[in-house]
C-alpha cells in the first residue's frame, strides 16, 4: 500500500511539473531523430513493394524530421507547432488505418506515438492523445466497425495491435515519469546548492564586513578627537540618499552607501599617531601626510570584490564640487552621487563635532554653510537635502 501510494504520489508531482514546465526541446530533437530512421527504415519495404505514391510522402515526412531537428530551436512557439503535427499525425493515422497502406504495414509506426507525444510534450497533452488513439484502433479492430475498413487486416494483427500499443504506452509513461522525475530531482538538487553556496558566500560576506567595519573602528577609537564619526557619517549618508530618492531608494543602494561612509576614513590608520591626534595646527608637511589617508584609503578597499565601490567614499570624500578638494580635484558631475552625499555628510560631522580646536557649530551656522557652499563645495541638490534633514529634525545638530 506505501509503495503504491508512493508510485501516485509521482506520477502527481511528474503531472504537476509537466503542467509548470516548458518543453525539453532536446528530448524532442531525439525524439524526431528516431522517428525519421524508422521512417527511412519503412521506406525501403515501400518502394521494394513498389509503393512508390506512399513511399514519397513517407520520404517526405522523414526529411521534414530531420530538418525539424537542426531548426526546432529557432521557432517561438515550439509546442504549438508540435500539437498541429500531432493532430496532422492522427490524422494520417485515421487514414492510413482505413486504407491499410502497405497491406496494413505502415500501422506500426504508430507505436511511436507514445514516445513522440509524451517524453516531449508531457502526460497533459500527451496522454489524451494516446487513449485516443488507442481507444480508435480498439473501436475498428475489436468491434463489428472493422467490416468497414477498405483493407481486411488479419485477424491475428487485429487481436495483438491494440494489446503491443497499450503495453508500448504503458511502457512510455514509466519512461517518462522516471525521467522526469529525475529531472525535477535534479533541479532540487541544484536549488538546495545554490541556496547552500549563496548561504555561504552570504556568511564569508557578513564576516568579511564586520571585519572591516572592525578596523573601522578601531581607526576612530585611535583618534580621540573623532571617536564614532565613521559611524555617523555612514547614517547621515543613508539618511541624506533615501531623501534625495523620495524615500523609494532600495535597501541595497542604502546598504552600500553605508558601508561607504563607514569606511571612509579607512586611510587613517596608515596616518602616524603623532599626526593623527596632534592638538595644535598641523604644518605643511604633516598636512600633505594627512591628506594620503584618501589614497592610502583606496589601496586597501579597491580590491574587495565583496565591497563594491567601497573605495569612493574613502577615495573623494574631500573632492569638492568646485574642483578645489583634494587627491585629484575633481569637479562637479565627475564624481559619484555616492560621494557627493558622503563629502556632504562628513562635513556635517565636522561641524556638529567637538574639534581640538574648536567646539561644535550651532544649527543656523551648519544651515547657513551648506546654503552657502551649494554649487561650490557641495552639490546643490545633496545641500539642500542636508538643509532639509535638518530643519525637518530628522538630523539633529
Amino acid at each position: 500500500m506505501k509503495l503504491f501510494r508512493g508510485a501516485v504520489d509521482t506520477i502527481k508531482r511528474v503531472y504537476r511539473y509537466e503542467k509548470t514546465t516548458g518543453m525539453d526541446v532536446g528530448a524532442l530533437q531525439g525524439v524526431m531523430l528516431i522517428f525519421a530512421v524508422v521512417l527511412f527504415l519503412i521506406d525501403i519495404e515501400n518502394f521494394r513493394l513498389g509503393k512508390y505514391v506512399i513511399g514519397i510522402v513517407t520520404l517526405v515526412v522523414g526529411i521534414v524530421s530531420v530538418t525539424a531537428v537542426f531548426v526546432i530551436r529557432r521557432f517561438q512557439k515550439v509546442v504549438l507547432v508540435c500539437r498541429i503535427a500531432v493532430f496532422l499525425f492522427l490524422l494520417l493515422a485515421a487514414a492510413i488505418l482505413y486504407a491499410g497502406a502497405n497491406d496494413g504495414f505502415s500501422l506500426l509506426w504508430y507505436l511511436l506515438l507514445p514516445v513522440i507525444t509524451l517524453v516531449p510534450l508531457g502526460m497533459p497533452f500527451g496522454a489524451p492523445v494516446c487513449i485516443g488513439f488507442g481507444l480508435m484502433i480498439m473501436t475498428f479492430f475489436w468491434t463489428p466497425l472493422a467490416d468497414i475498413l477498405r483493407y481486411d487486416y488479419p485477424r491475428d494483427y487485429r487481436v495483438f495491435y491494440p494489446i503491443f500499443y497499450w503495453g508500448f504506452c504503458l511502457m512510455d509513461v514509466a519512461m517518462d515519469i522516471f525521467y522526469k522525475n529525475y529531472q525535477i530531482r535534479q533541479r532540487q538538487n541544484e536549488e538546495n546548492l545554490e541556496n547552500e553556496v549563496q548561504e555561504a558566500v552570504a556568511g564569508t560576506k557578513n564576516l568579511m564586513i564586520h571585519s572591516v567595519t572592525a578596523i573601522s573602528q578601531l581607526i576612530d577609537a585611535k583618534d580621540r578627537y573623532t571617536r564614532e564619526h565613521s559611524q555617523r557619517v555612514a547614517e547621515y549618508s543613508r539618511l541624506i540618499a533615501d531623501y534625495m530618492r523620495g524615500g523609494c531608494a532600495s535597501g541595497e543602494e542604502l546598504e552600500l552607501i553605508y558601508r561607504s561612509g563607514l569606511l571612509h576614513d579607512i586611510g587613517k590608520i596608515a596616518v602616524p599617531d603623532a599626526v593623527l591626534n596632534k592638538p595644535e595646527r598641523l604644518t605643511d608637511e604633516e598636512y600633505e601626510v594627512m591628506k594620503k589617508h584618501t589614497v592610502w584609503g583606496r589601496e586597501i578597499l579597491s580590491g574587495l570584490e565583496f565591497l563594491p565601490q567601497a573605495d569612493l567614499g574613502a577615495t573623494y570624500h574631500h573632492e569638492r564640487y568646485d574642483g578645489s578638494g583634494y587627491p585629484y580635484g575633481m569637479h562637479g558631475e565627475e564624481l559619484p552621487e555616492m560621494v557627493r552625499i558622503i563629502s556632504a555628510a562628513d562635513a556635517l560631522d565636522a561641524m556638529n563635532s567637538n574639534r581640538c580646536y574648536r567646539k561644535h557649530c550651532d544649527r543656523d551656522y551648519i544651515i547657513g554653510e551648506f546654503r552657502k557652499g551649494a554649487g561650490k563645495q557641495f552639490d546643490a541638490g545633496v545641500a539642500q537635502a542636508v538643509v532639509a534633514l535638518i530643519e525637518e529634525g530628522r538630523i539633529t545638530v
